[in-house]
């Protein structure tokens, strides 16, 4: 759990843990946010990467779209090209940046550099091209602590993974 981390610890954020704190997802909201709070009291030392709050951001426009306008999620992106007006009324995404600038935390920008890193530990760790750039950042930054709701790390040699459950 979230709350485990040791205080001192340095830890890379990924992009669900910023979610899970804006969107109410009980029980994982109230963990994500308690261990936001460690993170801008300096108890735990914050990284993430742009690629991580651009995620957070697109995960967070997508569930205010389903709340707001009561969209299924099946085919949620392809309606909202479809649709694009629908976008107009939505603006709990904007909250992210802020959020995560209000931490205090190390933010990683994506470099060519880091892209190429990533496609390589893609292929060499089975992951996802974002997931594959939070590896490539952490290993950049010699972090071996990450936290996050996402199972695909967990087999990844040398990482300790965090989750909010």
């Amino acid at each position: 759990m979230l709350r485990d981390i040791p205080n001192g610890i340095h830890c890379f954020v990924d992009a669900n843990i910023f979610y899970y704190h804006l969107v109410d997802t009980p029980p994982l909201s109230d963990e994500c946010s308690d261990f936001l709070k460690r993170l801008e009291q300096r108890e735990v030392i914050g990284y993430t990467s742009t690629v991580s709050i651009a995620e957070a951001t697109h995960k967070v426009m997508l569930a205010d779209a389903v709340r707001t306008h009561n969209l299924d999620r099946k085919g949620l992106v392809t309606r909202l090209k479809r649709e694009p007006q629908l976008l107009a009324a939505l603006s709990k995404h904007e909250a992210v940046v802020p959020t995560v600038r209000a931490l205090n935390i190390q933010i990683e920008l994506i470099t060519p550099d880091l892209l190429e890193a990533a496609a390589g530990l893609s292929a060499q760790l089975c992951l996802l091209t974002n997931d594959a750039l939070t590896a490539a950042a952490m290993n950049k930054l010699g972090l071996t602590n990450l936290a996050t709701n996402d199972d695909d790390f967990d087999q990844i040699a040398g990482v300790t993974v965090w989750k909010p459950r």
